[in-house]
């Protein structure tokens, strides 16, 4: 915790404008003097130090002065009122305390010098100096931290020797155990106060930088948490302490310390299996303790523990127990030294590659650093393999470059040391946004997503495989990847090691990517056809034999309808007309799944297009009543067409069927149009369906395509068969949501 900014202003009034001088007790020549007294008398340090006190204390108060400072005994302390000179030289009363002070052997005495109460001062100057005096008074006594500020003194040759305790608050003497230290300096308290401590307090005086330390008083045989940080104007040498004792967190240290000692036996098997560890991995590893100067910084490192790669490098030296700068001459040359030193006071890790170039060698290294408290742990990594191979691939890039993007296969090379594609040489699925730049940029764990779920696992089999096989294997898998919403395209995926490191590490493996969903769709419909082949076998056999007995069952029930009794025959009549209706729905489909059986050639004859239109409607009525649909006929009159009445009926009602499928229930509309143009017919079915994309419209008349859900894809490629025989041609246009159109044009057979 810091005090806030506005103490750097108003410190003066915190402390009463007090005025520290150390004179030489012999000839009271001013041997230090603090900043207040040097902006009062307004002089520089140069012209007081070692000079008579006369300087700036009255004459008329010498003698006074003198006799006080010559009737001190040691350990007395007296009190005397002087006037000092202000810098425009008028005279104003300071009460000086005065006690003997030694500098070594050198008896001297220290002042302290407070102001008089100032009488001519305004009322609300008083006021306003008690306010921020009771301001700060609050906040030092509610702080948990021990506070205390000090005037820093200073030997002539500008050393911190001593420093004067100003100010303290109710937990520093709960915090220190130290009593009554306000206008005590600190080697008057604790005569054997630590030097590197008075060292960095007269560094904070003078830089201005806070510290943050841990310190163990030899005096008080305690451990302090401190901060110190500088108070007042540039020039002031006066530093503000904030510490906690820590005594009782240092000793839980110390009881764990002894605690390992007495498990030394469990520690020394530690340290064996951690050796044996380090000797079977080809990192070299070293772990190095810290070495501190007095004044606290690093000034070496000690090898503690190593494994058998660093001792090769070190020749097989000894090294334990070495100081790394006797010992690792080029560490040092190449910065190695400095690195580690960074590492210990930021507590940032090291990674870094170094070339070494001496002896005739010309090797890389990677070096890396970690610390631990004090210890530092290092290893040392031979990649020049690594780095000549990095070389000898940026040469055939250029080669490889140009050969793969020649190859219509996508070609991608997956690097393992950072898990993302290094290399693409086109887009892979533009459609879906999986494009060249968009998989440079994601990593493989990114990539997973587009795959269909089911072929992940091949993905990652793939994967495991590549990183265990030899340099000649060869591994092929079929995946889907994501084209749009849940629609799927099928790719082949061969993969192979590009670049190894070594026997067992593979960095960097190869990819080919095929689309094979066109493939995979002509050897869906081969299947297909040949499945339907085998059905129309089936499905002639299977008419054949539901020929004679459907034809028994319409007979039988055609002589029963007669022989019954007549007073049942109007109760039973319902019943012969389903067995009626059923036998000859039975019969039609028979001759249906004939017709998709076997192919006859068609017998065109002169026919009314409208006749043939009727009939179709009427073998279609029940369907059209049961989907509620209503349908629109715009014909009239004699149509001649050169026709096979039964194929074209066939054709017709595929595409009506069809239409009223389109539709909604209940909302459907089919108009049915004949239009004469020149010497042809223009015969249009509409619907109000939910139409079709442009993309299956192209599709429409292939065999085995079908969007319904069970459908064969049969049906139109049949229609269009049979229209190919009557010579007429079709056209289809739709939008979806809109409906569909169906046009055909026949030949006015009249006109023939």
């Amino acid at each position: 915790m810091m005090l806030p900014e506005s103490s750097t202003l108003s410190y003066d009034l915190l402390i009463d404008q007090q005025f520290l001088f150390t004179l030489g007790k012999q000839d009271l020549s001013v041997q230090y003097i603090n900043f207040p007294a040097l902006v009062f008398t307004g002089k520089c340090p140069q012209e007081l130090k070692g000079k008579f006190i006369n300087e700036v204390v009255h004459s008329e108060d010498l003698e006074v002065f003198r006799k006080l400072i010559s009737s001190l005994k040691e350990g007395e302390e007296k009190q005397c009122i002087l006037r000092l000179r202000k810098g425009n030289g008028t005279w104003e009363s300071f009460n000086f305390r005065c006690r003997p002070y030694k500098q070594g052997e050198e008896e001297m005495v220290l002042s302290l010098a407070i102001r008089t109460p100032d009488k001519s001062r305004p009322e609300e100057d008083h006021e306003k100096v008690n306010f921020l005096r009771n301001e700060y008074e609050h906040l030092l006594e509610s702080l948990d931290e021990a506070f205390a500020l000090v005037d820093v003194i200073y030997s002539p040759e500008g050393e911190a020797i001593d420093f004067l305790f100003l100010k303290t608050n109710p937990s520093y003497e709960k915090q220190a155990n130290l009593k009554n230290v306000v206008g005590k300096t600190v080697s008057e308290i604790l005569p054997g106060y630590s030097r590197s401590m008075l060292k960095k307090i007269g560094e904070v005086a003078v830089t201005g930088k806070p510290v943050r330390f841990q310190e163990k008083s030899k005096s008080l045989g305690e451990w302090f948490d401190l901060y110190a940080f500088k108070v007042g104007a540039d020039k002031s040498r006066q530093v503000a302490f904030l510490f906690r004792n820590i005594t009782e967190g240092k000793a839980s240290e110390e009881k764990m310390q002894e605690e390992l000692v007495r498990n030394q036996d469990h520690l020394r098997e530690s340290k064996e299996l951690l050796q044996t560890v380090f000797d079977t991995t080809n990192l070299g590893i070293a772990v190095l303790r810290t070495i501190y100067a007095e004044d606290g910084s690093i000034a070496d490192f000690e090898f503690a523990r190593v494994n058998k790669v660093i001792r090769e490098m070190y020749l097989q030296q000894d090294v334990i127990g070495s100081r790394y700068t006797d010992v690792s001459k080029y560490g040092m040359e190449m910065g190695i030294f400095d690195a580690y030193k960074k590492v210990m006071e930021t507590g940032e890790p090291f990674d870094e590659e170094f070339f070494f170039a001496q002896e005739g060698y010309n090797n890389w290294f990677r070096v890396t650093a970690r610390s631990n408290r004090d210890l530092i742990i290092t290893t040392i990594e031979d990649i020049t393999k690594v780095k000549l191979e990095g070389e000898a691939l940026k040469d055939s890039l250029k080669f490889k470059k140009e050969l793969v993007e020649t190859t219509p296969e996508v070609i991608m090379i997956v690097d393992l040391n950072s898990f993302k594609v290094k290399y693409i040489n086109k887009d892979l699925l533009p459609q879906a946004g999986i494009t060249k730049e968009r998989v440079q940029s994601l990593g493989l764990a990114e990539i997973l997503p587009f795959i269909h779920p089911r072929d992940r696992e091949k993905m990652l089999d793939l994967h495991k495989k590549l990183l265990k096989s030899s340099n000649d294997q060869i591994y092929d898998i079929e995946l889907r990847l994501k084209l749009s919403g849940v629609t799927w395209e099928w790719f082949n995926v061969r993969g192979k090691v590009f670049l190894r490191r070594d026997e067992t590490w593979v960095d960097e493996y190869v990819l080919l990517v095929r689309n094979i969903s066109e493939q995979k769709q002509t050897q869906r419909a081969l299947l297909k056809a040949e499945k339907l082949s085998i059905q129309g076998e089936l499905a002639r056999t299977f008419a054949h034999e539901l020929r004679n007995p459907l034809a028994s069952i319409g007979m039988v029930g055609e002589v029963m309808s007669q022989k019954i009794p007549e007073a049942q025959k109007e109760e039973l009549k319902p019943y012969f007309e389903i067995l009626k209706r059923s036998t000859k729905t039975l019969n039609n489909l028979v001759s249906n799944l004939l017709n998709a059986a076997n192919y006859t050639p068609a017998i065109l004859e002169k026919q009314d297009l409208s006749e043939i239109l009727d009939n179709t409607i009427s073998n279609a009525s029940d369907r059209i009543y049961l989907s509620g649909i209503k349908v629109v006929k715009n014909y009239g009159g004699n149509y001649t067409v050169m026709a096979d009445k039964e194929k074209l009926q066939i054709a017709l009602l595929n595409i009506i069927v069809n239409a009223s499928e389109a539709t909604t229930p209940g909302e459907g509309i089919i108009e049915i149009d004949i239009e004469t143009r020149g010497t042809e017919y223009i015969l249009s079915i509409k619907d109000n369906g939910h139409g079709m994309e442009e993309s299956e419209i192209e599709h429409l008349f292939e065999a085995f395509y079908s969007k319904k859900e069970n459908g064969l894809g049969v049906g139109l490629s049949s229609v269009k068969n049979i229209l190919e025989e009557h010579d007429a041609q079709i056209t289809v246009s739709s939008e979806p949501d809109k409906g569909t159109c169906f046009k055909i044009s026949f030949h006015n057979a009249a006109e023939i």
